[in-house]
């Protein structure tokens, strides 16, 4: 690609799959070393073998489960072992729970928070420490549309992400003084595992959805990589606090 991370150390939650993998490649090509941390630590080590082929560059792996301050701290101290220092961090970990309202249950509704903003709160905040110690870093969470728009069975999901957007514009406020920038991306429907798996079930329901977006297609991991990308890079230097939308037109007129 363009060397846009060369040199730098860059650790990705929720790198196994979908868009988290993404951006841990797009972040090797551009000349990062990477960790990626995952709740499936068999899945972190297949990705990180088969990008570090790829791309040349030394990508570590390890377990995480976001929801637990112990195991953020322990997957922090691991990315700093063995990279040195914490420049990027791109936080892609997070589950999508599909439920009315009225059967949710309070279990699930726990269960996606604890996950979604929880999870942000302890991986940024670990992040952030280990940036404030070498002058500064880029901060990307992975957000979503559901942050903008109300989504059917989707109260929960919206919910979480919606406080994943007011909580990186205060971490950008206190941070900033450290050097650290914190931005989100708000992808709209992507094909993932996870979108595949919850709502994007059948041939009817992506046409679906495919006909909200303007460009008449679904959003890629890749698509949201590049945007990853940007906001981590010197690029988007003078730019944080903010959540940029990927969703190919989805939301226009919403």
């Amino acid at each position: 690609m363009y060397g846009l991370l060369e040199g730098k150390k860059a650790l990705v939650t929720g790198g196994a799959q979908g868009i988290g993998r993404a951006v841990a490649k797009i972040y090797a090509e551009n000349g990062a070393d990477v960790m990626i941390a995952d709740m499936n630590k068999e899945m972190a080590e297949d990705a990180a073998r088969k990008i570090a082929q790829k791309t040349g560059q030394e990508i570590g792996f390890c377990g995480v489960d976001v929801s637990n301050a112990a195991s953020v701290a322990e997957m922090a101290e691991c990315a700093v072992k063995k990279m040195g220092r914490l420049d990027v961090l791109c936080h892609a970990a997070g589950i999508l729970i599909h439920a009315e309202i009225l059967q949710m249950t309070e279990k699930q509704w726990d269960t996606i928070f604890a996950v979604n903003a929880k999870g942000t709160f302890l991986v940024d905040q670990a992040a952030a420490r280990q940036m404030i110690k070498t002058g500064g870093g880029k901060i990307v969470n992975i957000s979503s549309c559901s942050a903008k728009k109300p989504t059917y069975e989707e109260a929960g999901y919206c919910a979480t992400k919606g406080a994943v957007g007011a909580f990186l514009r205060v971490a950008a406020l206190e941070w900033g003084p450290y050097g650290i920038c914190v931005n989100g991306v708000c992808p709209g429907a992507t094909d993932t595992p996870m979108v595949r798996s919850t709502f994007i079930t059948s041939p009817e329901i992506e046409k679906e959805w495919v006909e909200k977006t303007a460009l008449k297609r679904l959003g890629t991991p890749l698509d949201q990589a590049r945007a990853v990308l940007f906001l981590s890079s010197p690029l988007a230097d003078h730019i944080t606090g903010e959540s940029l939308i990927v969703s190919g037109g989805e939301l226009m007129g919403q």
